[in-house]
């Protein structure tokens, strides 16, 4: 990517464009998944408000099923068969193969591609065969190349957009839910962590740190919201099952919130969202310094980051004893959030992004921008 900090100009008044606009917003699975209601879902309000038609299409639950293969292609062909009665097509995690981003090119309708994660990578619970990591970035590459926008939730994956139409549109955090007193503060020393399965790899490899602290620290407790329950042995952990209902309580009684990460290419494109939960609900938090995590926390100011076993023992460690840091960080971590990360902010950098492309849109016919071929 030639410029990963590339912006699309606009007159001061751009907002303006957004008015009687007509938006048709893709997006993976329901409200059940975290990017598309944190990065779609939330943003609905703002968009009505300034006076955007929305029409959200969500996929089948039937996505991930033994169905998947043919109602794969159903979806290609249905989204791809007409020109979708828009002003603008958004489309959050969904990548095209190439004749059907063809396709969708060939509607000449400004298009968004909104991504959170290495798309162009398979998850690392997937095949990495060459066939598969081939298809990944072919996709990929196709869709981010229809598009007139590409919205990443983090400077990693911006730079692997095969183009500079690129902006960082971090991944927000209603503060007037995730709040301090919106959760039950720590009794007994307590460290957290709140994630999917597919992510459990990087807690359990710190087992061996988490069974020194709880030497320790007597009485230590380790709470863990997921999917399913972790594999570490020797250690007490509390496992709390994630529901929609619990998104905001099951942050409860953490004294800790915990981000560990690998140094990968598919954990460098993460956008540090976890972390910036904990930080809104004012719970200190430790994070591995990969991806965006290093971008949001400012060690030993709003957070702490650790970088090995060793590092993260002596890390949480520190801040288990000693409350006036834990105060500390937890005040600076909230004030960070309400600043840059939160939804209000978040919402009208992307009415802005979104003006600004309708206004170029509507001043030059979208055609040129298809022929760049970058």
């Amino acid at each position: 990517m030639d410029n990963p900090e590339a912006t699309i100009t606009a007159s001061s008044g751009a907002v303006d464009a957004l008015h009687q606009s007509r938006i048709v917003v893709r997006a993976v699975g329901n409200e059940q998944v975290a990017s598309t209601r944190f990065r779609v879902m939330a943003h609905l309000g703002a968009l009505h408000s300034a006076g955007f038609d929305v029409e959200l299409e969500l996929q089948s639950a039937l996505r991930f099923s033994l169905f998947y293969a043919p109602l794969r292609l159903w979806e290609l062909l249905r989204d791809t068969a007409t020109r979708p009665d828009a002003d603008l097509l958004f489309l959050h995690r969904r990548t095209y193969p190439p004749p059907f981003a063809r396709r969708l090119a060939g509607f000449n309708l400004p298009v968004v591609f909104d991504l959170d994660d290495a798309l162009y990578l398979p998850p690392p619970s997937a095949s990495q065969t060459r066939a598969n990591l081939a298809r990944y970035r072919r996709n990929f590459d196709a869709t981010a190349h229809t598009a007139d926008l590409v919205l990443c939730g983090s400077f990693e994956a911006a730079r692997e957009v095969p183009h500079s139409r690129v902006e960082i549109l971090p991944t927000p955090v209603d503060c007037r839910r995730f709040r301090p007193d919106a959760v039950v503060a720590a009794t007994t020393p307590t460290i957290g962590w709140v994630g999917h399965s597919d992510n459990l790899p990087y807690l359990e490899a710190l087992a061996d740190p988490f069974r020194e602290l709880s030497r320790r620290h007597p009485g230590l407790r380790l709470v863990v919201v997921a999917d399913r329950p972790p594999h570490l042995d020797g250690l007490a952990v509390e496992f709390r099952k994630w529901t929609l209902a619990d998104e905001v309580s099951c942050f409860t009684g953490m004294t800790i919130g915990l981000m560990p990460l690998d140094d990968t290419p598919w954990a460098r494109a993460k956008c540090a969202f976890k972390l910036l939960q904990y930080m809104a609900l004012g719970i200190p938090a430790v994070a591995s310094p990969v991806g965006m995590n290093p971008e949001v926390v400012k060690d030993g100011v709003n957070g702490l980051l650790a970088r090995g076993p060793e590092d993260w023992l002596a890390t949480v460690d520190r801040l288990l004893g000693d409350p006036d840091l834990r105060r500390g960080l937890a005040a600076e971590g909230r004030r960070t959030v309400e600043q840059h990360y939160s939804l209000e902010v978040v919402s009208s950098q992307l009415l802005t992004l979104l003006a600004r492309l309708m206004e170029v849109t509507r001043t030059d016919d979208v055609s040129r921008a298809r022929s760049r071929g970058e």
